[in-house]
């Protein structure tokens, strides 16, 4: 099994509620376990949210803060 596909598993055997309303992967990423949960930043996301990131344009370099 994949990294990617064993991540996947985990997260929609702890969140996913086919009762609930959404896709497992919408209701995965509206987890809130961000601070509990080391597989939180590598959790699967929704292609739509995939496709607004990647047309999000870049900061400027000079918002950027560089503390």
């Amino acid at each position: 099994m994949s990294r990617t596909k064993a991540i996947n598993e985990k997260c929609k055997d702890c969140i996913y509620d086919p009762a609930m309303p959404g896709s497992w992967r919408s209701q995965v990423e509206a987890c809130t376990s961000e601070h509990s949960c080391a597989l939180w930043p590598y959790r699967p996301i929704t292609i739509e949210t995939m496709h607004q990131r990647r047309s999000a344009p870049a900061p400027h370099p000079d918002d950027v803060d560089m503390e």
